[in-house]
């Protein structure tokens, strides 16, 4: 591609400690501009011309505007990153690995696939490279193998490798490094919420309140808590309109059509009584008697068949009771985590049992495939409750 800089006997802005690759020049009543010629503008519309048919677009023969759409922002949306879209290698050579990138363009926190071509052994000490001179430190979270999968996030001084093939099973750790996870997710894959939006570190990002937004007609609706059952992402949703509360249940497969979950006997108030959800994987456990009560610690309990909830026992908790989203339930017992104490609620006599006091350790509760885990950062352990 040739820049205004190098094509010869033309006017250009001869300012290059501002414009290193000059720029276009105008025309003035003592001095020419800039022409309009094939050797400027021709490489700039050979290639647009080339993204789109890359992206097999077929030029449209009309303007681009807000009518009739941008062809090319169309186009570019359709291209791979080939720097975190496509899965590196990560080589090793002595005590230094690294991938075949240039780290030096690379923003802080920076997230890359990559498969292990040598095994990493946690009593020696590694260095890491991109393709430029730039050395980082580097540190594995979880030992890996030749041939694992590995998310590498790549820090301003140093480089951290979480191994993706590392089953839960056979580990006490996992790392969630993008922010919150779901408080129940009884499969395999780590999602996490924000704002009625899943996303996972495939990567991938599904969202949810859009869609039942979509669904209903109404662009106001708010999903407050979502959790995951056999393959189903269960959605609590606020109608701020008409102050009332729903249950969606939409395929983590296919996200785009939701289905209202049917209330067979029990079922919501009239009342907003902010009301809070959890689930066992095989119940659905919903505060303020599923709003109907002003008693937060009093708990209506819902069978789930498919798309059906039906109404199966009202439990009051002691009075200590306090509803939060920082709570899973494991063998019949609902344990919170508000402010480093950690308690448990029997969900048969309502009982009120102190575990521990974390003080100083705030982090996030939640249930994955089958166990209780504690995150307070990048990395969430195995809690044996």
């Amino acid at each position: 591609m040739r820049t205004i800089r190098q094509i010869p006997n033309i006017p250009k802005d001869g300012d290059f400690a501002k414009f290193p690759d000059s720029t276009i020049k105008n025309e003035t009543s003592t001095e020419d501009g800039t022409p309009v010629v094939r050797e400027i503008y021709g490489d700039l519309l050979t290639n647009v011309y080339r993204i789109l048919r890359l992206a097999k677009i077929d030029p449209s023969g009309f303007e681009d505007n807000a009518d009739s759409g941008y062809q090319l922002v169309e186009a570019l949306k359709k291209f791979s990153n080939n720097l975190n879209d496509v899965e590196q290698v990560l080589n090793l050579s002595g005590q230094v690995f690294s991938i075949g990138m240039d780290l030096s363009i690379l923003p802080d926190k920076y997230p890359v696939f990559a498969r292990a071509a040598e095994n990493y052994n946690s009593s020696l000490v590694y260095t890491f490279k991109g393709s430029g001179a730039e050395s980082y430190s580097f540190t594995a979270v979880n030992q890996f193998k030749s041939g694992d999968e590995l998310l590498l996030i790549i820090d301003s001084a140093n480089v951290r490798a979480y191994n993706l093939s590392q089953s839960l099973e056979s580990s006490t750790e996992i790392f969630t490094p993008f922010g919150t996870p779901l408080a129940f997710n009884n499969g395999k894959k780590v999602w996490y919420q924000s704002e009625g939006v899943v996303f996972s570190d495939k990567p991938e990002v599904l969202d949810l309140q859009g869609s039942i937004r979509s669904s209903q007609s109404d662009g106001t609706i708010l999903v407050y808590e979502i959790m995951l059952i056999n393959g189903y992402f269960i959605c609590l949703a606020f109608y701020p309109n008409t102050l009332a509360h729903k249950i969606f249940r939409i395929p983590e497969s296919n996200i785009t059509a939701p289905q209202q979950m049917v209330f067979v006997t029990g079922g919501f108030g009239s009342s907003d009584n902010s009301p809070y959800i959890y689930t066992d994987g095989t119940s659905i456990y919903i505060t303020n008697a599923s709003s109907n009560s002003g008693d937060e610690y009093s708990i209506d309990i819902y069978s789930i068949n498919a798309n059906n909830l039906s109404f199966s026992g009202n439990v009051l908790l002691s009075n200590t009771f306090k509803k939060t989203t920082n709570a899973v339930i494991l063998n019949s017992k609902i344990y919170t985590l508000i402010n480093g104490i950690l308690r448990f609620f029997n969900v048969v006599t309502g009982e009120d049992v102190f575990v521990a006091n974390f003080p100083a350790n705030l982090g996030v509760l939640f249930a994955l495939d089958g166990s209780a885990l504690f995150s307070s950062g990048d990395v969430a352990k195995k809690w044996d409750l």
